[in-house]
């Protein structure tokens, strides 16, 4: 389908949604908001009165199979929004018929799981694309400027504390960063507040503490010898300077829109939002548009994807070091890894204790029936061990 855009005839790409619950509903206006790019075609859901409501709001037609959606419609992409040990599963049914693919984060629920996506859209040849969105923020990618230019100085060691899903917050620390991590050592505190924590070692002798601490929720820091950023404030040494970073909007006819990021330093650094001709309201729609645009670039112009499968791959790969060193009373373990994890073992064991199937040779046919995710697995996924 084409539509002519300003002078310009632009591909009009078909879309599907898998889920229209929780994440789903961040994705969905978004997603209206890009008619020069998308059309949502076709929702589904195991709810049949949470996939009438959307139906209503998006004028989707409504599934309440996936088999049926990918048999009647013609998609060229869809948006995977079930729980995450449903991804890979999903993914595969996409991929073999051709659909590209943004999936909700984590990426999947263990590296081998993740691999078995990346393969499966490298063999049928479609894009597969990761709504991670903390990197995208505005204030992030400000951020990511502010350690490119140097102004802390040489970066010598980070402070992360995530606790809704830590891949967000390792995505963080890694697009801060610019490297790869070398090794971890993990632990599972007895205090409540902290669930999890890990010595990182990066290239260069870059150190870091990530905690699961309840009491600090999500917040990192990232020190250098002449400056840190620690939240959204950036405290320069020299001068005892501390400077907000501040995410910016303007008024444009009945919408706010957010222009950027910027911080008052002298000269001034800033990061301006490329996606303003949409009404995106605040950093989090930025970062789902960001997602949607650059899948369409890829698919449309072959441009790189703007975060992609493989760096979501690297998130699991140190929070899965992280945990298989705790799981072994802090042994240290050295990326890349070579083999599947102790942990990871653990996780899809029990995904086979509750579907009956080893998670790598999982079908649809075999998350048919409708689900919700355990406790203990969610636990497994969410903290790296389970709580009762």
């Amino acid at each position: 389908m084409f539509k002519l855009w300003r002078g310009i005839v632009m591909s009009l790409l078909k879309v599907g949604m898998i889920g229209v619950g929780g994440r789903a509903r961040s994705h969905i206006p978004t997603l209206l908001k890009l008619g020069d790019k998308y059309r949502l075609v076709a929702i589904c859901d195991v709810d049949a009165t949470r996939l009438r409501n959307a139906a209503e709001e998006t004028r989707a037609a409504p599934y309440l199979d996936v088999m049926e959606m990918l048999n009647k419609e013609k998609l060229d992409a869809c948006l995977i929004a079930v729980q995450a040990e449903g991804h890979h599963i999903m993914a595969k049914a996409l991929a073999e018929r051709g659909i590209h693919i943004l999936t909700e984060t984590p990426v999947a629920i263990t590296v081998a799981c993740t691999d078995q996506m990346i393969e499966t859209a490298k063999e049928y040849g479609v894009f597969l694309e990761v709504s991670e969105n903390v990197p995208r923020w505005p204030h992030e990618r400000l951020k990511q400027k502010i350690v490119a230019a140097d102004v802390l100085g040489k970066v010598r060691e980070f402070y992360l504390s995530y606790v809704s899903g830590s891949y967000h917050g390792i995505a963080a620390i890694r697009s801060i960063l610019k490297t790869e991590a070398e090794s971890v050592v993990g632990e599972f505190p007895s205090k409540d507040s902290i669930l999890e924590r890990a010595k990182i070692l990066f290239p260069k002798g870059v150190r870091g503490t990530y905690e699961f601490n309840r009491e600090k929720r999500n917040y990192w820091e990232i020190v250098g010898t002449m400056g840190a950023l620690r939240g959204n404030e950036l405290h320069l040494f020299a001068g005892d300077q501390r400077l907000q970073i501040q995410t910016e909007r303007v008024e444009v006819g009945s919408d706010l829109r957010v222009t950027g990021a910027r911080v008052a330093t002298q000269p001034e650094i800033s990061f301006q939002n490329l996606l303003m001709e949409y009404p995106l309201a605040d950093y989090d729609e930025v970062a789902i548009a960001d997602a949607w645009v650059g899948l369409y670039e890829a698919v449309i112009n072959g441009k790189p994807l703007s975060y992609g499968a493989e760096n979501a791959r690297k998130d699991m790969e140190l929070l899965m070091a992280i945990r298989d060193s705790a799981f072994r009373n802090g042994t240290r373990v050295r990326l890349p890894m070579k083999s599947v994890t102790e942990h990871e073992k653990l996780i899809h064991s029990e995904f086979a204790e509750v579907y009956g199937s080893d998670p790598l040779d999982t079908t649809l046919e075999d998350l048919k029936a409708r689900y919700t995710l355990p406790e203990r697995l969610r636990e497994l996924m969410y903290y790296g061990r389970t709580l009762q």
